[in-house]
């Protein structure tokens, strides 16, 4: 009983416990999974601790009570599968980040490296996969950052597998920078980089004094010199094919893996270039020249494993990357007839330049090539990596898109996209997104206007989710006055939202309109009544009916309703010459909602350019832009614009707009996660800085 690792596992009051998807029932079966003699029904397991027991890097009271017996399976020798349980107990006790933690991740944290004497002694299994496991947990070892160090440092020169070597130098790092002694790291580091024979060792370690930072700076041309001769000589897979398989995430990413692997020389180089990348951290320069260089390489491997750490780079920092960007405009166009690997290169590419917008320009030229080279065609999602790029991409039980490679030349607003996008808006099956496209170009959309009536008139209505007539109608609206001969088909359409926005971007011309606009004014709705007040001033200038919907919903308990109601009057402003009763009222509200305490900023710097709007005093917002600047990084586009408006009077918020443009970090960064519109709304804000940094004198 004292070898079973499982004595006590029905003990536990599991069906007390809950855990991403409900009661915690499972666990028992999962982890004795975990040790199956089956690789399958291993995997299996993993994927349930991971998806749900472990959902995402959480911690639950189910997982806590899973520790002790993961510990037991990672120190038991005659069981399979133990270092991807430890790898597991690795992700639980926060070894990716484990500073700062609390709560149940600190409590996972401490049980976790408690077993310190176990991971001491795993050092020396005779399995190299497994060793590499545990030497990646010991960076959750914060607490004995020096011991782990010194065990470790000594380790290295008698480890004879090179996976296992990244990993202690790895470890090595990431335990430097935890803890405020890094120098006696940094110096290892430089003796590793001196002595080590192993490219990718070598390659490790200079990423590792990168992210150091303080120290001799890294140079890109002996890192290039490095990684050069890594894709020539070549690396082992990372792990063998399997030969089974599984209905897991867990065996989707594997096989993804294994398929990416296959017929490639250096398997391992793209998690290299990662790390280097990574980091070199602010040293934006740096990732330029080096990712440049990779993407600019004539081995295919190489431009490939770049694209990754491209996208990461141009999503996260702020920089000149016109050559950067020209470099992966290139592999979108050399990778034509390049067969497969130039495929994945072209595509890949595609993906990279897919959310850059106007930054996508150096670009422009090898998209508008490519594209016009390719036979007009939509293709299946799963052919993304197909020798040719398509135009639009067809999706299972659902409606096509717009390619990466044809949205990244629209953002570009290069002219050449617009027969493209007409071409889509004509398809049978038009691609839900072709018309917010076609809406970037503004004004300049106007040539396709015969085509987007049409559109707008012959689509199917009857699925409530089809949106498509939407973003016609935002489509429109973008086009602005010009878009005033499509009346007669928006008159047709249901009331939304894309609707009101079109009317009032038409302005007068769309009187014919003013019954819809009153109707919908008066809705209960308030994501229909106050762009329908906005439209009603702007088509018919019936301030008295748009100023009846924002006091319905200023003196309303309906907080979300707040801010676009104060908008309203921040627009009326200009035709409000009213001294009565009513007037003075508001601007008592107005000044109490910018006292407000709002944990987002948001109804404060609306009021205060409500306030200043209406009486022209700078002094309110002039108080509250700093405050919601530091509050919430989001509001800072909002509230540049309003010292652009302020103008001179704004002078002493210079530092602040001249500190943020001096910021590498893109100010929506964030390690965890990705959004479409990131540097799009980061890129606008840097433009309002600078115009307001224009004004303000």
């Amino acid at each position: 009983m004292a070898n079973d690792p499982f004595a006590g596992l029905s003990d536990v009051r599991w069906s007390r416990m809950r855990h991403a998807y409900g009661a915690a029932t499972e666990v028992p079966e999962l982890l004795r999974g975990l040790a199956d003699p089956d690789p399958a029904v291993r995997e299996t397991a993993l994927d349930g601790m991971y998806g749900a027991v472990h959902h995402q890097g959480d911690v639950y009271p189910c997982t806590l009570a899973a520790i002790p017996f993961l510990l037991r399976i990672a120190g038991a020798p005659h069981l399979p599968g133990r270092a991807e349980v430890v790898e597991l107990l690795a992700s639980i006790a926060s070894a990716e980040d484990p500073a700062e933690l609390s709560g149940p991740y600190k409590k996972a944290n401490g049980a976790v490296t408690a077993a310190y004497p176990l991971w001491e002694r795993l050092l020396d299994d005779p399995d190299p996969k497994l060793r590499k496991a545990v030497t990646g947990l010991l960076a959750a070892c914060v607490d004995r950052a020096r011991a782990v160090t010194t065990t470790l440092t000594g380790r290295l020169r008698n480890e004879d597998d090179p996976s296992v070597r990244e990993a202690v130098v790895r470890t090595v790092g990431a335990l430097a920078r935890c803890e405020s002694g890094a120098e006696d790291a940094r110096d290892w580091l430089g003796r590793v980089l001196a002595m080590e024979v192993e490219p990718q060792v070598k390659l490790v370690a200079l990423a590792e004094l990168a992210s150091l930072g303080d120290g001799p700076a890294v140079e890109v041309g002996d890192a290039l010199d490095l990684l050069t001769t890594l894709y020539e000589t070549g690396t082992p897979p990372v792990a063998p094919p399997a030969a089974f398989e599984t209905p897991t995430l867990i065996g989707a990413l594997r096989r993804e893996r294994e398929a990416s692997d296959v017929g490639r020389r250096a398997p391992q180089a793209g998690e290299i270039v990662r790390t280097l990348s990574k980091g070199l951290g602010d040293r934006v320069d740096d990732r330029v020249r080096l990712l440049t260089a990779l993407l600019r390489s004539p081995d295919g491997e190489c431009r490939v494993d770049a694209m990754g750490p491209a996208h990461v780079l141009l999503a996260n920092w702020r920089g000149d990357y016109a050559g950067l960007v020209s470099a992966v405009g290139d592999c979108v166009r050399d990778g034509r007839g390049r067969g497969r690997p130039g495929a994945v290169a072209m595509s890949r590419a595609a993906g990279v330049l897919e959310d850059l917008d106007e930054l996508a320009a150096p670009a422009a030229d090898a998209l508008a090539e490519v594209l016009a080279a390719t036979e007009r065609r939509a293709a299946s999602h799963t052919m993304l990596e197909d020798t040719e790029l398509p135009w639009v991409i067809e999706w299972p039980g659902d409606q096509p898109t717009v390619s990466p490679a044809l949205q990244a030349f629209s953002g570009t607003r290069d002219a050449r996209a617009l027969p493209m996008l007409a071409w889509a808006l004509e398809r049978e099956r038009m691609p839900s997104d072709v018309a917010q496209l076609v809406g970037g170009f503004g004004p300049r959309a106007a040539p396709l206007l015969p085509l987007l009536r049409r559109r707008l008139r012959d689509l199917p209505t009857a699925d409530p989710r089809d949106l498509r007539h939407e973003s016609i109608a935002w489509a429109l609206s973008r086009i602005g006055p010009g878009a005033a001969e499509a009346l007669p088909d928006l008159l047709d359409q249901p009331v939304t939202t894309g609707l009101l926005a079109a009317f009032a971007a038409i302005g007068p011309e769309a009187s014919a309109c003013a019954p819809i606009l009153r109707d919908a004014a008066a809705s209960p709705d308030r994501a229909m009544a106050i762009p329908a007040a906005k439209a009603l001033w702007l088509v018919t200038a019936d301030v008295g009916a748009a100023l009846a919907v924002a006091d319905r919903y200023l003196g309303g308990d309906d907080k979300y309703a707040l801010r676009p109601a104060v908008d309203i009057l921040a627009d009326l402003a200009p035709a409000l010459t009213e001294r009565d009763r009513a007037a003075r009222a508001r601007l008592t509200l107005l000044r109490r909602l910018v006292r407000r305490k709002d944990p987002h900023g948001w109804v404060p710097l609306a009021a205060a350019r409500a306030l200043y709007r209406l009486t022209g005093d700078p002094e309110v917002p002039l108080t509250v832009v700093p405050q919601v600047w530091e509050l919430n990084r989001h509001t800072r586009t909002e509230a540049a614009e309003l010292c652009a408006e302020l103008g001179r009077a704004a002078a002493g918020t210079r530092p602040l707009l001249e500190a943020e443009l001096s910021r590498v970090r893109r100010h929506n960064a964030s390690d965890d996660g990705y959004g479409s519109a990131q540097i799009v709304d980061d890129e606008k804000l840097l433009r309002r800085c600078r115009e307001a940094l224009e004004a303000v004198g």
